[in-house]
């Protein structure tokens, strides 16, 4: 490969002057008199329309990035799940153009596709990309992916080289040394299937391919996704998975034994995602889990004041309840039906209207307070009849009962009936209430473990993480104010819908505020949140973030996800200084995938550990990336290899992105 150009800087707009005072007294660790224990502060805006990013809509499953073209700059890879996936060139300046055509056949990107994560899992210089899939609906088969960079195509290798893994439920891929012999080796993250069969989870690499390794002892079939964080003082990241068990929700496993030894660390704590980094800059790595709560058998979304989406699931339990939901609104209304399970579930002539149970032409029809025989609605029976049953009552308040039979779910039948409706009207939307039970919400308070000693101990609370709880769907750590410590965003989401994201500003001693609109990237509430990753996509030496809201599995598969698709948010930067690290191995595998570094400037050491960017659903762009504050030196750079070389480096000049290569042994 031709060595990379240096990148071009753009130049970064001022901030204003009350956001400057904000980042500054956010620097001082103080706080602005806000709601909420909110302080001010704009870190982010809002690009998305001129980036070229911003032109699909509908179902996601979360983003992958990476320097495929070795030109320095980051590009984007995203799964669309179920349509077609995009590769995004970056073209610098803010700008990305659709490359898919020119790099892959179009027979090869098709299928129910999940997480993707590039690598350069064959040594040779150019990242690679792997592409997770399911098995047709928990029981078929389908393909796994493993793109091989050519230099001009990517060249699906995955039978070849052993991974196929057709029967796979996979979910997130995770690149990593197992056995710590410089090549990486591959976990693909999986729930389990519905019948007894168990593919594998890890494929090591040896010097033809890939063989299934059964040493590491997982305690559930169902392991979506796992990432690296070094939690043991040794240098050696541990391998930390999400499991779906009896009383056990994560497993940690020391890799530098052999076969792996499982560390209990972590109670069982329910969690959507998870983020390792070193908060307190201790030199040890802290966990922080972003959760949230089931929705009861009626979820709700709401995209603007004038628009709903809901969701009503019937099974064995509620059967014979009433279901369905309420709200207030004077306007005409636009109503869409759709059966999310089974997928016949719902016609035109099982919905009835008003008092007379009048028939509309088709699942998406439209009523209003002056509609004839609106008022009052059909009788109906919850477990004996099958429908959706409409009516309006004045003022302004309508009612939509939805009821299944018995019998719709005895043996051999779906377990559960899933219908969703979405609901546009001419005037605002108030007063969504659920029939039968309360909403439940599904706001949690997320769970900030600081490493004390190798001992995790729960102190989420006390650190301030808590202080405005929300829906925790996704997470990233990154130092986004360069202030040097580390921040955390929290893409925040209902089941069925995307609620104001969160971003929670370190103080410098692992406590952290509130920051007003996220910072600038609350988003809106289109779609369900999906995923969040971290990347400096113009080289200006800040974390940017991008968004994917069309989240698709479970409830939010249909009618939520529709309008879904992606934002990417601009880091504006302030004055402090940064330094970000490529590494290159040499004994160790290409990518120093494994690599824990520390940096020390000014009377600070900061901790990364180089874990390829992978958490749930995404892969953050894995250069490594440290704020400077106001030091424009770098004292000391220290990187331990996953071979067990120890490299030093001195003296380094600040703002600059710095390649560091393994020493030859």
């Amino acid at each position: 490969m031709s060595p990379q150009p240096p990148l071009k800087y753009l130049e970064r707009p001022r901030l204003s002057r009350l956001a400057t005072i904000a980042v500054l007294m956010l620097g001082l660790g103080l706080t602005t008199s806000c709601t909420r224990q909110e302080v001010a502060a704009t870190l982010f805006v809002d690009v998305t329309a001129k980036s070229g990013l911003g032109a699909y809509m509908g179902m996601t499953h979360g983003a992958a990035w990476g320097d495929f073209d070795g030109d320095g700059l980051p590009d984007l890879y995203v799964t669309n799940h179920l349509n077609a996936p995009t590769l995004f060139r970056n073209l610098g300046g803010g700008r990305f153009a659709d490359v898919t055509g020119t790099f892959f056949s179009a027979d090869e990107l098709k299928g129910d596709k999940h997480g993707a994560v590039w690598a350069d899992f064959d040594n040779d210089g150019r990242l690679d990309l792997v592409q997770l899939t399911g098995a047709v609906r928990g029981v078929g088969t389908e393909p796994k992916r493993l793109f091989r960079y050519r230099g001009n195509r990517f060249a699906d290798v995955a039978d070849a080289m052993g991974v196929l893994n057709p029967e796979g439920r996979t979910r997130m891929p995770l690149w990593f040394e197992f056995n710590h012999d410089g090549r990486l080796d591959l976990f693909q993250g999986a729930e389990a299937r519905f019948d007894d069969k168990t593919p594998p989870f890890v494929y090591v690499q040896g010097e033809n391919g890939f063989t299934a390794a059964e040493t590491l002892a997982f305690g559930s079939r169902s392991v979506p996704f796992c990432t690296l964080a070094e939690l043991t003082g040794d240098n050696r990241p541990e391998l930390l998975c999400r499991i779906v068990g009896k009383n056990r929700t994560a497993q940690i496993f020391d890799l530098s034994a052999q076969p792996p030894r499982d560390l209990d660390l972590l109670p069982a704590t329910a969690f959507e995602d998870i983020t390792a980094a070193d908060f307190d800059n201790d030199g040890r790595i802290d966990l922080f889990l972003t959760r949230k709560n089931p929705p009861g058998p009626v979820a709700f979304g709401q995209p603007s004041a004038n628009e709903m989406v809901a969701d009503v699931s019937i099974d064995k339990d509620n059967v014979d309840k009433p279901s369905g939901f309420t709200f207030r609104s004077q306007g005409a209304l636009r109503l869409r039906v759709a059966a999310a399970n089974p997928g016949d579930a719902m016609s035109a002539e099982r919905i009835h209207l008003g008092q007379q149970g009048a028939h509309p032409g088709g699942l998406t029809f439209e009523v209003s307070p002056a509609t004839p025989g609106i008022g009052g609605t059909a009788p109906n029976a919850p477990g004996k009849e099958s429908g959706i049953y409409v009516g309006f009552t004045v003022p302004d308040k309508w009612e939509v009962r939805i009821t299944a039979p018995r019998d719709a779910l005895a043996a051999g039948k779906p377990k559960y009936q899933q219908i969703q409706v979405r609901v546009t009207s001419s005037s605002p939307i108030t007063k969504l209430e659920a029939i039968g039970e309360a909403i439940k919400s599904e706001e949690a308070p997320a769970r900030l473990f600081m490493n004390h000693g190798g001992k995790l101990v729960e102190e989420g609370d006390k650190r301030g993480v808590n202080k405005h709880l929300v829906a925790g769907m996704n997470v990233v750590a990154g130092d986004f104010d360069n202030d040097m410590d580390v921040d955390l965003f929290v893409l925040a989401s209902g089941d069925i819908g995307q609620q104001e994201n969160l971003l929670l500003l370190n103080r410098g001693d692992g406590h952290f505020d509130v920051a007003r609109a996220a910072g600038g990237a609350a988003g809106n509430h289109v779609g369900v949140g999906d995923s969040v990753t971290t990347v400096d996509f113009d080289g200006d030496g800040f974390l940017d973030l991008f968004v994917a809201n069309g989240g698709s599995m479970g409830r939010s598969l249909g009618l939520p996800s529709e309008r879904g698709g992606y934002q990417i948010y601009r880091n504006v930067g302030n004055g402090n200084h940064w330094i970000q690290i490529d590494l290159e191995g040499t004994a160790s595998n290409r990518d120093g995938i494994g690599a824990v570094v520390r940096l020390s400037a000014g009377s600070v050491t900061q901790m990364r550990v180089q874990d390829g960017g992978v958490h749930h659903r995404s892969q953050n762009y894995q250069r490594m990336h440290f704020g400077l504050a106001k030091n424009t030196l770098v004292d000391k750079i220290t990187v331990h290899w996953p071979s067990g070389a120890v490299q030093e480096l001195s003296g380094v000049k600040a703002d600059q992105i710095l390649r560091i290569k393994e020493p030859a042994k």
